[in-house]
C-alpha cells in the first residue's frame, strides 16, 4: 500500500529559488515535447536560446516584446496586491491602442511629435484606466465578480477594434483590416534602424518600474492596497475606504496597459492599428505570468518580463526554423505555468511517499494483535 503523507513547512523554500527551478524544469520539459515532432532539443537550444542572445536583432525582439509584458505586469501588480484578480489586461490595452489612434490619425495628425507622443501615452493611460475601473466599480460597490467582468470587457474591446478597423476607420487603399499608417509625428522614435527597439516606451517601461515599487511600498496609498489585500476586514477597521482602494488599485493597472496598447501600434511597423488579436497579442493574459513570476515585485518584473521576451523569441525561432506546427511559445509558457503551479505548493508543503505491506497488516488483524 503507497501513502503520500502531506506535511506544512515550517520555513517555506525561498520564492526566488522556486522559481528558478520552475524556469529550468519547464525548459526541459518543452524541449522533451519538442523532441517527440523530431526537433533536435541541442540544436533547439542553440537556435532559440543562445545564438538570439548573442545578437543584437536577437535582443532587440526580446525588448519588443518585454516591454509591454512588462507595463501589463506591472498594472497586474497593483490589482494583485489589492487583492483584485484583473483578467482585462487585454482589453484595457486595446482601448489604449484605439484612443492613441484616434489622437494620431483624427485628433492631432499635423501636431509635431513633441506633442502628439506625450498625448497619446497620457489619454492611453486614461483610457485603460477607465475600462479597469468599470471592473473596480462593480466589484467594490456591488461585490461582482472581477474575474468574469474584465474577462468580459475583454471581448467587448476586441469587438470595437473589429468594428473600427473594419468599418470607420478601415484604409481605404488596402481595404485590410487596418488602419491608415499613422503619420511621422505620430511614430514612437528606435534606438536605431537594427535596433527597433521604441526608445519612450522603454524609458516608461524602466521608470514605471521603480515609481510603483516606491508607490506600493515607500506611500500610505501603496500601505492602503497592500492593507486590503492581505485582509479586506483588518483594513476597514483601521478606517482604510475598501471601496476608494479597489477603484485607484484597478484604475492604475488598467492605465499601465492601456501605455503598452500605445506602444502596440505607435511602436510597430508600420504605426497603425490592426485587428485585436495582432495589437495585443496575449500579452495580457502572459502579464498574469509575468507578475506571479516576480512574486508580485515590480522591480524582478523586469526581469521577468525579459524571460517571456526570450520565450516569445524562442518560439518563433523554432517554429520558422524547424517548420513545425507546433505552438511553440505557448508549449513554453504553458509549461512554465504548470510547473510553477507544482512549485507553489511544493515551497509551503512537503510530500513524502510511505510504502507499507498491505499482507503483513491483514496477518495481524485476523491474529486479534
Amino acid at each position: 500500500m503507497i501513502r503520500f503523507i502531506i506535511r506544512r513547512r515550517e520555513h517555506p523554500i525561498p520564492y526566488s529559488h522556486a522559481s528558478l527551478i520552475s524556469i529550468f524544469v519547464s525548459i526541459l520539459i518543452s524541449l522533451a515535447i519538442l523532441t517527440m515532432f523530431g526537433i533536435n532539443p541541442v540544436i533547439a537550444v542553440w537556435e532559440a536560446f543562445i545564438y538570439p542572445l548573442i545578437s543584437g536583432y536577437g535582443w532587440s525582439g526580446v525588448l519588443r516584446n518585454a516591454l509591454p509584458l512588462l507595463l501589463c505586469g506591472i498594472g497586474l501588480i497593483i490589482a494583485f496586491r489589492a487583492g483584485v484578480w484583473n483578467i482585462g489586461a487585454e482589453g484595457q490595452m486595446l482601448l489604449g491602442a484605439i484612443v492613441a489612434t484616434w489622437i494620431a490619425l483624427y485628433f492631432m495628425p499635423d501636431k509635431p511629435a513633441l506633442i502628439v507622443i506625450p498625448l497619446m501615452f497620457l489619454f492611453g493611460f486614461i483610457a485603460g484606466g477607465v475600462w479597469g475601473l468599470i471592473a473596480g466599480i462593480l466589484k467594490s460597490k456591488w461585490n461582482v465578480n472581477e474575474v468574469l467582468t474584465t474577462m468580459m470587457l475583454n471581448y467587448v474591446a476586441y469587438q470595437l477594434v473589429y468594428y473600427l478597423v473594419m468599418g470607420p476607420w478601415q484604409d481605404p487603399v488596402t481595404n485590410y483590416p487596418v488602419t491608415r499608417p499613422f503619420p511621422p509625428s505620430a511614430c514612437l522614435p528606435k534606438i536605431s534602424r537594427t535596433f527597433p527597439v521604441p526608445i519612450p516606451t522603454l524609458i516608461i517601461g524602466i521608470f514605471s518600474a521603480f515609481f510603483v515599487y516606491i508607490l506600493l511600498l515607500h506611500s500610505r496609498l501603496g500601505y492602503e492596497i497592500r492593507a486590503v489585500g492581505s485582509n479586506p476586514d483588518a483594513a476597514k477597521a483601521y478606517g482604510i475606504s475598501y471601496e476608494k482602494v479597489v477603484m485607484i488599485a484597478m484604475f492604475l493597472s488598467g492605465g499601465f496597459a492601456g501605455l503598452a496598447g500605445v506602444n502596440a501600434v505607435a511602436g510597430a511597423i508600420p504605426a497603425q492599428l490592426r485587428r485585436p488579436e495582432q495589437v495585443s497579442r496575449g500579452y495580457g493574459f502572459i502579464a498574469i505570468l509575468v507578475a506571479w513570476l516576480a512574486g508580485l515585485h515590480p522591480i524582478a518584473a523586469i526581469l521577468t518580463s525579459i524571460l517571456m521576451g526570450i520565450f516569445f523569441i524562442a518560439g518563433s525561432s523554432i517554429e520558422i526554423i524547424f517548420h513545425t506546427g507546433v505552438e511553440t511559445t505557448n508549449l513554453f509558457i504553458g509549461s512554465l505555468l504548470l510547473v510553477l503551479s507544482v512549485a507553489e505548493t511544493l515551497r509551503h508543503y512537503s510530500i513524502r511517499v510511505k510504502f507499507t505491506s498491505s499482507l503483513f497488516k491483514i496477518s495481524k488483524e485476523s491474529s486479534g494483535e
